[in-house]
């Protein structure tokens, strides 16, 4: 009973995620097909008086005011990553369980996704640190702080970023089946592993050539931030008594929306597929945890190589071979879920 209630609970986050996406996509449809044609517009002559009296309609007009997001709240926004980022860092060093790393994952999804739009992000501050490199005067403390943070705490304990402070890891942490996920082969699981190499040269390309966030416009969830900030600001306006436009604002299109869809569909069934085969800053993350001072090992005096860590891994991270007694755990693909934690009945990890 408490394993299908378990089930029930992560396919209903699965769902209300997909569920958001789908009504968007419903909601951007019928907001196009709404708009009216040229056609509708040359229709009436601007002196219709069907219309109105247009003086009028001028001397008593009063403007919507849009209150911009205060300058001081990229400093709450750093101190609420770094406050996530340390969280992740003693849930980890104390091995709690999945579970406290998927409320992180939530936190981090409903503040810096749903609320901020997803700008808090290291993936997208490569451009601007790149740029600054060119043109310091491009890239501001914000953006570098925002750059070197989860760097620093990769030098120290791993990956937590990946799940405990990353917008687009959270989501899929979120969306990820819980069982009996998809194993890709060996082979075609590293070789899928030089996509975000050529992601992390082409995104620092396109930053020195023509200051293009090359990485924004293929990440998938950025529609789904940008539309949830939309919708949290008309709600907030409404209740402080600025109300904004009668009718809820989505950003991008369906072509758009479609494909976030087919993303949240595979990183249902094949777990982080952004992180692991298009993140250019995961490469980062990867190679700094080699030299972490704490990284994720298993002990081997412990081990009795059931191969259970092996199966809930989401990255495929975790080799167990049973029959040559062999176990290895990448750090450069452990994004420090604690799943392995979980399972392991022999305190290995």
């Amino acid at each position: 009973m408490n394993m299908e209630l378990k089930g029930f609970k992560l396919n209903m986050r699965v769902i209300i995620v997909i569920a958001f996406a789908l009504v968007s996509l419903v909601a951007s449809v019928n907001t196009s097909m709404a708009l009216p044609t040229p056609q509708e517009h040359d229709s009436h002559s601007i002196d219709d008086l069907s219309r109105g009296n247009i003086r009028e309609f001028k001397d008593n007009y009063i403007p919507k005011e849009y209150f911009p997001t205060p300058e001081y709240m990229v400093f709450v926004d750093l101190g609420v990553l770094l406050l996530l980022l340390l969280i992740g860092v003693f849930f980890v060093w104390r091995k709690k369980s999945q579970k406290a790393m998927t409320v992180m994952a939530i936190i981090t999804f409903a503040y810096l996704g749903f609320i901020r739009g997803g700008c808090v992000c290291p993936v997208g501050a490569i451009s601007n640190t790149t740029m600054g490199l060119i043109t310091p005067a491009e890239v501001g403390l914000a953006s570098l702080i925002i750059f070197m943070l989860p760097l620093i705490i990769a030098l120290i304990i791993g990956r937590v970023f990946c799940t405990s402070g990353c917008p687009l890891g959270a989501v899929q942490h979120i969306v990820q089946k819980s069982k009996k996920t998809i194993k890709l082969p060996k082979k075609l699981n590293n070789a899928l592993k030089v996509i975000p190499v050529l992601m992390l040269i082409a995104t620092v390309y396109f930053a020195i050539q023509s200051a293009c966030f090359f990485v924004c416009e293929v990440e998938p969830y950025k529609v789904l931030f940008f539309t949830g900030q939309t919708w949290f600001e008309q709600g907030l306006a409404f209740i402080l008594g600025h109300p904004m436009e009668p009718k809820f604002l989505l950003a991008f299109g369906i072509g758009t929306w479609l494909y976030l869809i087919a993303i949240l569909a595979l990183g249902y069934w094949v777990p982080r597929p952004f992180c692991r085969f298009l993140c250019p800053y995961g490469v980062l993350l990867g190679v700094v945890s080699f030299f972490s001072f704490k990284p994720r090992k298993i002990k081997d005096d412990n081990c009795v190589y059931c191969g259970m860590c092996e199966k809930v891994c989401p990255t495929q991270a975790i080799v167990i071979d049973r029959k040559k007694k062999y176990s290895y755990i990448s750090n450069y693909d452990c994004v420090q879920c604690n799943k392995c934690n979980d399972v392991c009945k022999k305190d290995a990890f």
